[in-house]
């Protein structure tokens, strides 16, 4: 089956069933009987209105973020990258701090590497995102980056961690 129509379902499952059960359990609260086809339309309905527009919208940012290619890799809300940089890991914290978008996250070190934590904003609940060197030769270091949301439930991230990847990208290739 294609990727984005897994997403499409998986969408759709995560959101209508919980809010078909939700609304029964609602209705049953209020003194009111299990009416199955109620729960059946409510699901459906939610579950095709949220499916629609948030897979909908997350495609499209992917699209505009330079993504061609749907593929399973690219609709996942986890992104890893290897990258090459002539920075070592002292420099690339530095122009990580310098840089104005990359300022405002939390940067803590770890081993062989940086961990950052974005703020919360209205696209997302915050991202974690590890700056990791692989290995040296020659002046030329080799880092893995990884970026995931702070919340593991997440289904879809807009094209966020796409995003954090390519900016992490460009500052280390300065």
């Amino acid at each position: 089956m294609n990727p984005l129509t897994i997403l499409y379902l998986r969408t759709f499952l995560l959101t209508g069933i919980p809010y078909g059960i939700m609304m029964v359990g609602f209705d049953l609260m209020d003194g009111g009987a299990i009416n199955i086809w109620k729960f059946l339309f409510l699901s459906i309905s939610f579950g095709l209105l949220m499916s629609l527009t948030l897979v909908g919208f997350h495609q499209y940012k992917l699209r505009k973020g330079g993504v061609k290619n749907m593929d399973e890799a690219s609709l996942a809300v986890s992104q890893e990258k290897m990258i090459q940089s002539s920075l070592n890991l002292l420099e690339a914290m530095k122009a990580l701090e310098s840089d104005q978008k990359t300022r405002r996250m939390k940067m803590t070190e770890i081993q062989d590497g940086i961990r950052l934590k974005t703020p919360v904003t209205w696209k997302s609940w915050g991202e974690e995102i590890q700056l990791i060197r692989l290995s040296e030769e020659d002046g030329t270091f080799e880092y893995q980056i990884t970026s995931r949301p702070k919340v593991t439930t997440t289904i879809v991230d807009y094209g966020k961690n796409t995003e954090n990847i390519a900016l992490i990208e460009s500052i280390l290739a300065e």
